[in-house]
Order: structure tokens, then sequence, then C-alpha cells
């Protein structure tokens, strides 16, 4: 004979189907929980990457930006001494050519020296 303190039947199958009902149900919650970490790692991951691959890319082409900038820069500056460094070359040549042939300055003292008797 069963003991005194024992369920009737039918709360026993009550019991079973609720603890194993309720063993599902946190399965399917643990199951959803390390479904739902794994997707927002995994999200973070693939976010970081490309954050990473954006910053990198971005640094890169404003460190090619600069140094294209400074090379046009400098080959402007060059150009522009080498320029002025010329103009003021030909411009004492001229001048020292101007003084070295005899003539003054205005042009008209020396023609007026020339008008003599």
């Amino acid at each position: 004979m069963a003991p005194s303190n024992a369920l009737p039947r039918r709360a026993t199958y009550y019991l079973r189907f609720a603890t194993r009902f309720t063993a599902f149900l946190a399965g399917a919650f643990f199951a959803t929980a390390f479904f739902l970490a794994g997707a927002f790692l995994a999200g973070a991951f693939f976010a970081t990457a490309f954050l990473a691959g954006a910053f990198f890319a971005t640094a890169f082409f404003l460190a090619g930006a600069f140094l294209a900038g400074a090379f046009f820069a400098t080959a402007f500056l060059a150009g522009a001494f080498f320029a002025t460094a010329f103009f003021l070359a030909g411009a004492f040549f001229a001048t020292a050519f101007f003084f070295a042939a005899g003539a003054t300055f205005p042009p008209w003292d020396s023609t007026l020296l020339n008008l003599g008797p």
C-alpha cells in the first residue's frame, strides 16, 4: 500500500508535466539568451572591425592627401624660388651689361655728351 503522504495519481501527472515544461522553458530561455549574446558579440566584433578599417582607411587617405599637398606645395615653392632667382639674375646681368657697355642712366645723358662740337 502507498504511503499516506503520497499525492494522488492525477497530481503526479501534473507535477511531471509542470517540471518538464519548466525545464523546457528554462532551456529555451538559456538557448535564446546565449543566441542573443552570441549575436551581440558577433555584431560588436564586426562593428569593431568595420570601424577599425574605416579609421585606418581614413588615416591613410588623409596621410596621402597631406603628403600630396606637401609635395605640390614644395614643388610650387621651389618653382617660385627658381623663377625669382632667374628673374633677379636676369635683371642683374641686364643692368651689369647695360652699364658695362658704357651706357648711363638716364640714356639721354650719354647722347647729350656725344652732341658736342
